[in-house]
């Protein structure tokens, strides 16, 4: 039974997002208690390289821990944060880690649904993702047309990615890369042949649509991918 969760974050630079981050995690944080008022849970925020606000914002917030690190990598950064939310943390088998960036917001019933997977054996969550309304609608519908928003979706994203501590361990940890260590963890994860994977799209988490991020070939990336072809339709 999952006992404790966790809550980790990356966070480079993001002081104009970083608080409605953290305000949708405490909303979900209270949904979860309403009904498991016997779970402990922390919120532990990486602050990669940040020399802007958000330390200053994150330190304010109730409830947060905060890890400082000069990683410049979103894998190294979720790993240090999972090592933070370890670190005398009991057994394993009993921490759930739930897994968003520091630009999006999850919905309320985000833990409160982890969890619950977790009740019915799951041992990873992959959930979906929406980019957020200010996106060009054209480019939002492009996006859309591509993803497949229901149970057993073939998506991975790191902004919704939940993971029992004791499947996180066995499985090598978060990998130190630049990119894609969210894919690359749940290949671990499918390739182990008896952990039990949830793909879920009953908790979208809302996402940034900047079009310029940290991450090579990231989210950033892939929505100037489909921007071009968008435009191209249109002027067609």
């Amino acid at each position: 039974m999952i006992r404790r969760v966790a809550v980790v974050i990356p966070a480079a630079n993001v002081e104009r997002r970083i608080g409605r981050c953290l305000a949708a995690v405490a909303a979900a944080r209270r949904h979860l208690q309403s009904g498991r008022a016997d779970i402990t849970i922390r919120t532990v925020v990486v602050l990669d390289g940040c020399h802007d606000g958000t330390a200053m914002i994150a330190a304010a917030s109730r409830d947060v821990q905060t890890v400082a690190v000069s990683a410049g990598s979103a894998g190294a950064a979720r790993r240090a944060g999972v090592s933070a939310a370890l670190a005398g943390a009991g057994r394993p088998s009993e921490l759930w880690l739930a897994n968003t960036d520091a630009d999006s917001q999850v919905p309320a019933s985000w833990l409160t649904e982890m969890v619950t997977e977790a009740s019915r054996g799951a041992h990873l969550v992959l959930g979906t993702v929406l980019p957020g309304m200010t996106l060009d609608p054209l480019v939002r519908a492009q996006w859309l047309s591509r993803h497949h928003l229901r149970a057993g979706h073939p998506h991975v994203h790191g902004a919704n990615f939940g993971i029992r501590a004791d499947a996180y361990l066995a499985l090598g940890g978060w990998p130190p890369v630049l990119t894609g260590e969210d894919a690359e963890l749940a290949r671990r994860a499918a390739r182990s042949g008896h952990l039990r994977i949830a793909r879920t799209a009953s908790i979208p988490v809302l996402t940034s649509v900047r079009h310029s991020g940290r991450a090579p070939r990231g989210f950033s990336d892939y929505l100037r991918d489909i921007t071009v072809p968008a435009a191209e339709a249109v002027s067609g």
